[in-house]
């Protein structure tokens, strides 16, 4: 019949959901179905036409919910996206794209941006550009945290990440605008033990000049270097502008005044 093709696409969309299986492989559902690959390609091509599952990438699907049909699965639930892409492989949603997860920036990132230990091939995720930090397994876990099919770095580690790459997240502008949303629910010893564990001490730096000079309570005064401070470091590295004040508490050369982060952050 005519309807056996659509039918049959949508039993197989209502059993998945039924089974809380929103995420699935290509191999997967070639042994689900005891079809041959050819006739499961078909399937799956018949079904991500109809908008009822997405390809994330080369043989990672995703299934779509009801009353989002013809929306990337990447901006309807990055964390879904990313689980199904990366299935079986150390990772967490990472820089701009965990700030924005978080509620901490207001525009997201123009790539979804990750951390895993490898490169992967892929160069998207339905259909928006794939950003990726490579770290060693030790870093990827430290404030890593649980989020939907995927992980995600909790609110400590997504400031020290933009504090680390200020221009990956969008410039110091974006990290002053996330550390403000973020620090009321901030913890000094926590930032400085990620900071000491990770050896990222220039990221404490530059979180710790933000704090005093912006006075972001409760973190404002809470921060201490974890090394010695031996010279100045650019508050937003990797930029020709010139400096026009300098913290000489963290030694942090900035290129912004405080009345221009201040507008940034609402203070």
């Amino acid at each position: 019949m005519y309807f056996e093709p659509q039918q049959q696409s949508l039993t197989l969309a209502n059993e998945l959901v039924a089974e809380g299986r929103l995420t699935f492989t290509f191999g997967e559902m070639v042994k689900r179905l005891g079809k041959s690959k050819t006739a499961t390609a078909n399937l799956l091509k018949r079904m991500e036409k109809s908008g009822l599952i997405d390809r994330v990438r080369q043989g990672h699907y995703v299934v779509r919910q009801l009353g989002v049909l013809g929306i990337p699965a990447a901006a309807e639930d990055i964390a879904l996206s990313v689980g199904a892409a990366l299935h079986g492989m150390p990772h967490r949603i990472a820089y701009r794209s965990a700030l924005y997860e978080h509620d901490l920036v207001v525009h997201p990132s123009r790539s979804i941006q990750i951390a895993t230990i490898r490169r992967v091939r892929t160069k998207t995720l339905s259909g928006q550009p794939l950003k990726v930090v490579i770290e060693l397994p030790k870093q990827l876990e430290i404030g890593r945290m649980p989020w939907g099919a995927s992980y995600i770095s909790d609110c400590h580690r997504a400031v020290l990440d933009a504090a680390r790459r200020p221009l990956l997240v969008g410039g110091v502008e974006v990290l002053s605008e996330a550390f403000a949303a973020a620090a009321s629910e901030l913890n000094g010893e926590t930032l400085m033990n990620y900071a000491l564990q990770l050896g990222w001490a220039a990221s404490l730096r530059r979180l710790g000049s933000l704090a005093d000079a912006l006075a972001l309570e409760p973190i404002h005064g809470a921060l201490q270097p974890i090394t010695p401070i031996t010279a100045d470091l650019d508050l937003e590295p990797g930029t020709d502008d010139p400096t026009i004040w300098r913290d000489s508490k963290w030694h942090m050369r900035w290129s912004r005044s405080i009345d221009e982060l201040l507008a940034v952050t609402g203070q």
